[in-house]
């Protein structure tokens, strides 16, 4: 019984340790915080090793040497990786860190470096895993996520002044391992888009458009490249007011479809990634739908944070083809800042300024030609 008690104590000291690190540092840091002077480079690591371990999940190898943290890992999503960065550079005595692709080797540490290692969660199959492989397609304006949007309508037949609400998530339902030292994942995907128009003469925010996508989809990651796989559902549903005070009759289209698409990201660089792909429609109404798809666009993410590492500057562009508007692109850009450690549920909250041009986005006005300013909150994981 001593004998099993004392290697359960031993296989679990160095969990432990960590956890009590973690648990000392937030206590203290609800005050005025610890004196970073006395944060030695044992105390670094069991941290750093603690937060990699429980929030990240990640298999690393970490020296630690004057401050000096670098961390050996299979390489994050580029998200992951700039949240990780971020609450490392925030503990007390971190006077510097790298984050190294260790998918192959691990070199020697310095002389007199504090060396820890951590344990993600096993890769051969695990339902409801953290995070996601594939990084939301932030410019897309059909992308689910989380945001309130104010914009101004410039042509076509949106509202000049409009409200946009969305809601909408991807979950990751189950993850394995993949070849190329990669993983695989299958999930779920939904979305609620709609449009109100805020000065209607009726004095209420009427409901002009509203959009419900769902999706089963799956996704697979190798370092900087990723993709997925998706087969979805769209329909559109026009708002009961705009159709009560529309001057003339109103021509429903009783927009809906399913489809199927595949999109692929690279991340040149930590700041930089590029997509695209494409897809077909499949039961679609009207029947006379034209049915082929096409989505391309690029990512800008500044390298480094302002203002205290408080900010970061963000860039994003979508643009789509699709068959059913002649190939007409349609074209949507959205800039303005990421605040670093303002989080909701694990989503960080971005205030961007928005453009779109070209054919409408919005269900049963798709043959229109619509353009809009805009700028919102949005909330991504």
């Amino acid at each position: 019984m001593g004998q099993r008690t004392g290697r359960f104590l031993d296989g679990n000291r160095t969990g432990v340790v960590r956890f009590l690190g973690l648990t000392v540092l937030l206590f203290f840091s609800i005050g005025r915080g610890p004196d970073p002077a006395a944060a030695d480079d044992s105390f670094i690591a069991g941290y750093v090793g603690a937060l990699l371990e429980h929030e990240f999940e990640l298999s690393s190898t970490i020296h630690v040497a004057d401050g000096t943290v670098t961390v050996y890992a299979a390489p994050p999503t580029r998200g992951d990786r700039q949240k990780l960065l971020a609450a490392l550079v925030k503990i007390p005595g971190v006077v510097n860190v790298q984050l190294i692709d260790a998918r192959h080797s691990v070199p020697e540490p310095p002389a007199g470096a504090t060396v820890a290692h951590t344990h993600a969660p096993p890769t051969d199959g695990r339902f409801l895993p953290k995070g996601l492989l594939f990084e939301p397609l932030h410019a897309d304006p059909r992308w689910p996520h989380f945001s309130a949007t104010y914009r101004t309508g410039t042509a076509g037949l949106d509202p000049r002044g409009s409200f946009s609400g969305n809601f909408g998530d991807t979950f990751a339902l189950y993850r394995h391992r993949a070849p190329f030292q990669g993983q695989w994942e299958w999930g779920l995907q939904g979305g609620v888009f709609s449009v109100f128009n805020v000065g209607s003469s009726s004095g209420s925010q009427d409901l002009f458009n509203a959009d419900y996508v769902i999706a089963v989809m799956g996704s697979y990651r190798t370092g900087p490249l990723s993709g997925f796989f998706r087969l979805y559902h769209l329909s559109s549903h026009l708002g009961d007011e705009f159709i009560l005070n529309s001057k003339g009759p109103v021509n429903r289209l009783g927009l809906a479809y399913d489809g199927i698409d595949t999109k692929w990201s690279y991340e040149v660089f930590d700041w930089l990634r590029l997509y695209g792909g494409g897809g077909i429609l499949i039961n679609v109404d009207p029947a006379d739908l034209k049915r082929g798809t096409s989505q391309f666009g690029l990512e800008l993410v500044y390298p480094h944070t302002l203002f205290g590492n408080t900010i970061r500057p963000v860039f994003y562009s979508d643009f789509q083809a699709n068959q059913r508007t002649d190939w007409s692109i349609g074209r949507s850009i959205m800039a303005g800042i990421r605040f670093e450690h303002a989080h909701i549920l694990d989503r960080n909250i971005q205030l961007l300024f928005e453009y779109y041009g070209g054919p409408s986005p919005n269900g049963d006005f798709l043959f229109q030609k619509t353009e809009w300013f805009g700028i919102g909150l949005h909330f991504y994981p």
